[in-house]
């Protein structure tokens, strides 16, 4: 008799943690996974990352690196109560890292982000797309000679 492997089940798992994790983001191993949309509107992508609890400018970096707009960072949380009958002191420590692939032809220069509320927003300009049309002359077998 021959084990069958689970690899279809481990598979719907890996997936279920993926979807899981979009909607209720959970740190493992000190990674935190980030809350993020991207959207148009208009002629900008938008692209917003929820970072409570940070400091923009110490603790995250927004940069493009080739044709892609990476969001990473660092999040340290601290957390003290103290009351009458209890004390709870909680620390949390995380990086962060995001990679979105850019429009063809974006000016990194026009990208610009801001942080408000907990949230950051990252605006890319879309450039316009070509749509001149350009003759392109056809060589015919005599003119090569």
């Amino acid at each position: 008799m021959q084990l069958t492997t689970w690899s279809p089940l481990l598979d719907v798992e890996r997936e279920m943690r993926n979807l899981l994790g979009r909607y209720w983001p959970a740190e493992d191993d000190g990674i935190i996974r980030l809350t993020t949309d991207m959207y148009r509107e208009g002629d900008k992508l938008i692209v917003t990352v929820e970072l409570p609890g940070v400091d923009p400018e110490k603790d995250v970096d927004v940069a493009v690196e080739g044709e892609n707009l990476v969001i990473k960072g660092e999040k340290r949380a601290e957390r003290e109560v103290e009351e009458e009958d209890r004390y709870l002191r909680e620390r949390r420590y995380g990086r962060f890292e995001r990679t979105l692939r850019l429009p063809d032809g974006v000016d990194p220069d026009s990208i610009t982000a801001t942080y408000d509320k907990g949230i950051l927003a990252v605006e890319v300009p879309i450039p316009e797309p070509r749509t001149e049309a350009r003759p392109i002359p056809i060589k015919t077998g005599t003119e090569n000679l």
